[in-house]
């Protein structure tokens, strides 16, 4: 018998953060060794944002199997099972509010290609993992993207190649020596094309998301590696220790330091011990 959850309840997944308005939304990292997902029955009708990892879902009946990203919407009373290959990977859901799904709606789980809508739902992500936290944004961005959602627009697909682009970023970040340029050789087109279409697809620059990325490797080796904050900056694919806390002040509105004074006791503990 599938299990019911509620809105924000995900097996094997460690909630990083989350914001609880008209909307509940909440970002998740799928840690090594996490637990199988068993199927279960979400309770409310939400959206999933597939960021990074391959994700693999049931849909219409029918398996799928995708690299991120992708975004896809689950009606209320969606039983499934999802998860993570290898159980690496991260996401961002969208819980809609009681009474807020519209008839118009997708009546089953549905891969949403609209280009619209993917970019508000990165709109959504980059706020709620950022510093910003923006209600009226955060609200805004999740009515458009319902909207979207229920009435898609002609847009045209996302191209395979900048798929490919969003690909090398993810799986290459830690590399300092990774360039826009680069991403765009290897899509095979003008950097000024990859940077237009990026934006339009993800509502952001190729360069953002790099840097997103990068911050988000080096949040993670010092919340579970315990390196210093110079060696998360390099093995993290920053040039040094000043470029990473510029990318953190962008990204986050806190410096390294800040972000990890007030994401691990542990850690402020220790050098408070060392300091004494």
């Amino acid at each position: 018998m599938a299990r019911e959850v509620r809105p924000g309840g995900f097996d094997g997944a460690w909630r990083r953060d989350g914001w609880s308005g008209a909307f509940d939304i909440d970002s998740f990292e799928i840690r090594p060794k996490g637990q199988v997902v068993e199927t279960h029955t979400h309770r409310e009708p939400h959206f999933v944002l597939a960021h990074s990892g391959v994700y693999s879902a049931t849909l219409q009946g029918r398996p799928l199997r995708v690299a991120a990203p992708c975004l896809i919407f689950y009606p209320a009373g969606t039983t499934h099972a999802d998860c993570f290959e290898g159980n690496l990977g991260a996401f961002v859901s969208v819980a809609l509010p009681p009474g807020a799904a519209s008839r118009d709606l997708p009546e089953l789980p549905t891969a949403v290609t609209d280009a619209d809508a993917q970019r508000q739902a990165f709109r959504i992500a980059r706020e709620v993992l950022g510093a910003g936290r923006d209600a009226v944004l955060l609200e805004s961005a999740a009515w458009e993207l319902t909207a979207r959602t229920a009435r898609p627009g002609a847009q045209a697909a996302t191209p395979p190649w900048a798929r490919l682009a969003y690909e090398l970023v993810m799986d290459r970040a830690r590399e300092a020596s990774l360039s826009v340029a680069e991403m765009a050789a290897a899509a095979q087109v003008h950097p000024v094309h990859l940077a237009r279409v990026f934006r339009q697809a993800w509502g952001c620059s190729p360069g953002d998301l790099l840097r997103w990325r990068r911050v988000e490797h080096a949040a993670e080796l010092m919340l579970h590696r315990r390196l210093s904050l110079a060696e998360a900056a390099v093995e993290a694919g920053f040039t040094d220790q000043a470029h990473m806390t510029r990318a953190f002040r962008a990204v986050l509105g806190l410096t390294p330091g800040q972000w990890r004074a007030s994401h691990d006791v542990a850690a402020v503990q220790d050098e408070a011990a060392q300091a004494a």
